[in-house]
């Protein structure tokens, strides 16, 4: 009897320390992704998580880290990367349709897309030879979906039969007059970790108003690759996400839209970011190629109508970067992250051949950034040179 009577407070204080606890976790999810409707949904998918279950039990008991050298928080706070396609792995170890202008009523953006695309600032408690490399790969979760080097982490209920997507995918072409494709920035002032000479003002943490430090850089350098290959392209160097952040998609989808009105022959839109990682201690975590040297990795994000959203070509624009991801893991098998599908749509819906590339995350390097970026516009450049026909 002495037993129950001792085991019965054990048992209510450690449910009252799993509901503090939870709530504390709610308090955080709605501080980090600034929509208490989106931290309900994200609670309740975690709900199910044996992963989850696990982790906040190991938290809460002080169990041993897991082997992949992440505690159950820094797992939990990886998953809640803006766009993350999932669990890091060890890195460093190498391995052997034409768009057209929308209609005026698809130019309005889903509130709900631009909470779930923006990230809060990142705590900079981690010095940087504190910043911890992580190669990104395919996890073991059900949401993957892989079929041979192509990974894709799915957001929605969508069954993505990869086989099928690949060989129907549309045909770049840079045949023709006129520039082919369009970069542009919806958080043009997002930066990387400085390092060496480069060096910037900030107009927030990790980021800038210094084209020659933000994604505009990022983006110049793509467009050059591209030029290179004798392939036009139009950078629009807008910084949509100042001064507000939280209204960068209003104006970006505005831009796009313009953009693809006055230059008709344009095939591929791409919206270049990157991606941030961090710890609930503020330990920074940077995602690398582990086939190339010095070069961050590289991550697709495509947009869906899972939210009953018009976006009627949506499979259309999956299915090329599919055969973006294919090319690229066919050259350097870890410089592409998984393949993102979510149910919201980053300005996709505008035409095909849209497509978010997030380039390395705040823990990465310009110059690794650079890298990345230049792969990936190369790989992009000889598919538009090799192949006939048109996006669409």
């Amino acid at each position: 009897m002495r037993k129950k009577r001792t085991t019965r407070p054990a048992l209510r204080g450690l449910r009252t320390g799993a509901a503090v606890l939870v709530g504390a976790l709610a308090l955080w999810l709605v501080w980090l992704v600034g929509d208490p409707a989106a931290a309900v949904e994200q609670l309740r998918e975690w709900a199910g998580s044996a992963q989850v279950s696990l982790a906040l039990l190991s938290a809460e008991l002080g169990l041993e880290e897991h082997p992949d050298g992440l505690s159950g928080w820094d797992r939990l706070v990886l998953a809640q990367s803006s766009l993350l396609g999932g669990a890091p792995s060890s890195g460093g170890a190498k391995e052997s349709a034409a768009p057209s202008a929308a209609p005026e009523d698809l130019l309005e953006l889903d509130p709900s897309e631009e909470d779930e695309q923006s990230d809060p600032p990142a705590p900079s408690t981690a010095a940087p030879e504190g910043i911890i490399p992580k190669t990104m790969v395919a996890g073991s979760s059900a949401k993957y979906v892989t079929s041979g080097n192509v990974s894709v982490y799915n957001h929605t209920d969508y069954e993505i039969d990869i086989p099928a997507l690949l060989e129907n995918a549309p045909r770049l072409s840079a045949a023709g007059e006129g520039p082919k494709v369009l970069i542009y920035h919806s958080h043009a002032t997002e930066a990387y970790t400085m390092d060496g000479t480069d060096l910037y003002e900030p107009s927030g943490d990790h980021r800038t108003l210094d084209t020659g430090k933000n994604m505009i850089r990022v983006g110049e350098e793509m467009k050059a690759v591209f030029e290179a290959a004798g392939i036009g392209v139009v950078h629009d160097t807008t910084l949509y996400d100042y001064p507000s952040y939280n209204d960068a998609y209003n104006r970006s989808v505005q831009g796009v839209a313009e953009n693809l009105k006055k230059y008709p022959s344009l095939v591929l839109a791409l919206d270049v970011h990157r991606d941030a990682l961090v710890a609930t201690d503020g330990t920074i975590y940077k995602v690398v190629a582990g086939t190339v040297d010095h070069c961050a990795q590289v991550m697709m994000v495509l947009g869906s109508d899972a939210k009953g959203q018009t976006h009627p070509n949506w499979k259309v624009n999956l299915s090329l970067a599919l055969s973006i991801q294919s090319a690229l893991c066919g050259k350097w098998a870890t410089l592409a992250r998984p393949l993102v599908l979510r149910p919201t749509r980053f300005n996709q819906h505008l035409s095909t051949g849209t497509i978010l590339v997030e380039v390395g995350t705040h823990g990465n390097t310009l110059q690794e950034a650079i890298t990345a970026a230049r792969l990936y516009a190369r790989t992009v450049a000889e598919l538009m040179g090799t192949q006939e026909g048109s996006a669409g």
